[in-house]
């Protein structure tokens, strides 16, 4: 699944690739066409960021919505690489073409009205629209649910996926089966202290080209960095994701 940094790295590689070119053409294959793809060639890139783990292509009072979930790639490339049934997305500029490939979610519609239902319907980006005080307060209403379920909802954490949810709960020192209203404050400000920090810091890694395997702490391993423990592996309810976590450094 990608999450939030890795979305972001991908808009910035498209910003630099494509801002201020041409649309010549378009092809897309989805049922999330509000406007007619049309409309959108002759226009300039304007620009292209990310929202959670949403890619956003500004045209002209347009966007594209590109959500590559599990399977999707972006390729840059003059001919497909990949078979054509596999296309969800072409926009074909000057010199070379945006190739979507599998993306379970690709929408075109104007720019207002699409900005107006991603906010009401996602949460706190820690790498765009970070609000410390909005975000506490999202989690605090959320008094009986476990802290990591509650990570991977998308309207409170944007951009959090199963990866940074494991290694956020390990930094901060928190049991994932903690609810909210068993943690204090200052528990909850040091969550998120560390989610914000450590998106950061898979998105710098990401842009100099490096994997993130090195930092991650507990995601696939068994043994606990700090106290040398062995570490705990389930699936947790309700979620069903990969879960590890220390039982003596995560309270």
């Amino acid at each position: 699944m990608t999450e939030g940094p890795t979305a972001r790295l991908r808009a910035l590689q498209i910003e630099e690739k494509f801002k201020g070119e041409v649309l010549q053409d378009v092809f897309v294959r989805s049922k999330k066409i509000h406007v007619e793809p049309s409309l959108l060639i002759g226009k300039k890139l304007k620009m292209a960021t990310s929202f959670g783990k949403n890619i956003l292509l500004y045209f002209n009072g347009y966007i594209i919505r590109i959500h590559l979930m599990m399977y999707g790639s972006i390729r840059f490339e003059k001919k497909y690489s990949k078979p054509f049934r596999q296309v969800r997305l072409a926009l074909f500029f000057p010199e070379e073409n945006l190739v979507i490939y599998n993306a379970p979610i690709i929408e075109i519609d104007e720019a207002k009205r699409l900005e107006k239902w991603l906010h009401e319907n996602y949460g706190i980006d820690p790498l765009t629209n970070w609000d410390k005080e909005k975000l506490k307060q999202l989690i605090l209403k959320e008094k009986e649910r476990k802290i990591g379920d509650l990570l991977l909802d998308q309207s409170i954490f944007n951009g959090i996926g199963n990866i940074l949810r494991n290694e956020i709960l390990f930094r901060a020192g928190i049991n994932p089966e903690r609810s909210i209203k068993e943690m204090s404050i200052e528990e909850i400000e040091r969550l998120m202290k560390n989610t914000r920090s450590l998106c950061k810091k898979f998105l710098e890694l990401k842009k100099k080209g490096k994997g993130i395997k090195p930092i991650l702490l507990v995601y696939n391993r068994k043994i606990c960095p700090k106290c040398g423990g062995k570490l705990v592996f389930y699936r947790q309810e309700p979620n069903k994701r990969k879960t590890f976590y220390c039982p003596v450094c995560q309270k």
